[in-house]
């Protein structure tokens, strides 16, 4: 019986768990590599001398995936879900060896950039496809899964990465992605067949070359103005940056398929969830990514210990995403999750800003990291359910894309702000504890090894610096949560439905 039985969009019990089971694969990959790569950060700064450079190899990502990501999400509501999957998969697969041949600090940035096309589409069209083919009451049993996979693999990539760069190279970082890439296209190839109403329409290619051009004059803007507030280079992309993504909102509601259709935000939840995810986004890519260089660079643990070290925060976010997804499928209702959940992590983000000291002690930051991870757990796993039960089944893809696409801006603008923080921090700390010049004192910021061979005077000052700049950058996080709490507040709660997006139709 268990074979032949159905599920509400039409699938067999069988073919639904190998279709999920294959997307959690997927889920876990683009996980793993992200956050695999941050546990490294240190070590390939110091190999390229290129500290200052440190946070655009993860910008770099976020930025074009976050321009791929409504891209391909609304290619597949045109054309299916599996050839654009697998193409995100490729295209993954190919970068990563890429990455692992850069020669120098450009190189890898510009490879990780190639890389982010294809990985922001993996998770966006993944959560798609759940929304083909469960129900959003359903839904959030089956999230709790995919988010259980996605801490598990953020909490287990940088204890790896750790272990890679202690027993290797960094490279092998992004070698390890080729047999999981290979494993998971052909799983996905075989099982990825979903009924799809095809239709023909002109793609908004205008819309998406502005959203390009638009989002790259900001982040090249931004980090121009890490070395100075008053940059005019840097004031003058951000003003183009502004005059395009101007235009882009102007040609999004005059294009017959925009890549993200303004109609979207006229429903207040996908509105809300939108901006919610902006904040979600900004304080996951932004503000923990640079705990790792905390750990390593401040208080001279091993990138092994220092992948470790998050634990709190991941055994946060699985127990809070698995238990918001069994309440909403048990109950039925949503809306105090991401209530609850920004106000307990702007706490934990707070309590975080005010205890990151060179001389803190392990122990006073576990409770902090513990209830960030829990609030971003029952925010996130919600506003991917709110929204798909908001939209039509005919704008599955593309709303799953625009929720990930709000929450990877998001990410994107505070992983260059947080960059700046933290090198205008150190460019006014160190020369004031060392008498050095601003560029002089830079000098000292090398792998963590060199820094903890400092004497002790310019080591001490060095700490302190890195330590006051991480703490401003969860400072931001928390602000920003308030941001989230009240657009949580303000997000209607609609009953959920019982049937699935999946439409009849002839199958890819």
């Amino acid at each position: 019986m268990t074979t032949t039985a159905t599920t509400a969009s039409g699938l067999q019990k069988a073919q639904l768990h190998q279709l999920l089971g294959a997307l959690i694969a997927a889920v876990s990959l683009a996980a793993l590599d992200t956050n695999i790569l941050v546990t490294a950060l240190p070590t390939i700064a110091g190999q390229f001398n290129a500290f200052e450079q440190l946070s655009w190899v993860i910008t770099a990502y976020i930025v074009t995936s976050t321009i791929s990501t409504p891209l391909l999400g609304k290619l597949s509501d045109l054309y299916g879900r599996r050839s654009v999957f697998q193409f995100a998969m490729g295209t993954f697969a190919i970068a990563s060896v890429l990455c692992g041949l850069s020669q120098s600090i450009w190189q890898l940035v510009a490879a990780r950039a190639f890389q982010g096309v294809g990985g922001g589409a993996i998770q966006a069209l993944a959560f798609a496809i759940i929304g083909d083919v469960l129900s959003p009451r359903e839904r959030g049993r089956y999230i709790g899964y995919f988010t259980m996979a996605f801490a598990g693999a953020a909490f287990l990539g940088p204890v790896l990465g750790g272990v890679i760069i202690d027993r290797w190279s960094w490279p092998w970082i992004f070698y390890l992605n080729l047999p999981l890439c290979a494993a998971v296209m052909v799983v996905t190839h075989r099982v990825l067949k979903l009924p799809f109403a095809r239709r023909q329409a002109r793609l908004d290619w205008l819309g998406a070359l502005l959203l390009a051009l638009g989002l790259t004059s900001l982040m090249i803007g931004l980090e121009l103005g890490r070395s100075s507030l008053t940059n005019r280079s840097s004031l003058l992309l951000i003003s183009v940056a502004a005059v395009l993504l101007t235009v882009f909102v102007v040609q999004e509601s005059r294009a017959d398929e925009p890549m993200i259709p303004l109609r979207l935000f006229r429903n207040r939840v996908v509105l809300s969830s939108s901006m919610l995810g902006v904040c979600l986004g900004a304080v996951s890519f932004g503000g923990t990514n640079f705990m790792t260089v905390y750990f390593q660079d401040a208080l001279f643990v091993s990138p092994t210990r220092s992948g470790l070290r998050t634990l709190p925060l991941m055994v946060g976010v699985v127990i809070g995403s698995t238990l918001t997804g069994r309440i909403i499928a048990k109950r039925g209702y949503y809306k105090r999750f991401p209530v609850g959940g920004t106000f307990i992590a702007g706490i934990g983000l707070f309590a975080l800003s005010l205890t990151i000291f060179r001389t803190s002690p392990y122990g006073y930051l576990v409770p902090c990291l513990a209830l960030m991870g829990l609030g971003m757990g029952a925010s996130y796993t919600t506003t991917s359910i709110a929204t798909q039960n908001a939209c039509e089944a005919r704008d599955m893809g593309v709303a799953t894309a625009t929720i990930m696409f709000f929450r990877n801006l998001g990410g994107a603008v505070m992983g260059a702000v947080s960059g700046t923080v933290l090198n205008k921090t150190i460019r006014s700390e160190l020369p004031r504890r060392t008498g050095l010049s601003a560029d002089e004192a830079v000098k000292l910021i090398r792998e963590p090894a060199q820094i903890k061979a400092l004497p002790e005077g310019s080591r001490a000052a060095v700490v302190d610096a890195i330590s006051t700049g991480v703490g401003r950058i969860q400072l931001i996080g928390a602000v920003l949560l308030v941001v989230g709490f009240v657009w949580a507040v303000r997000m209607p709660e609609l009953p959920l439905r019982s049937s699935a997006g999946l439409g009849q139709a002839p199958s890819e």
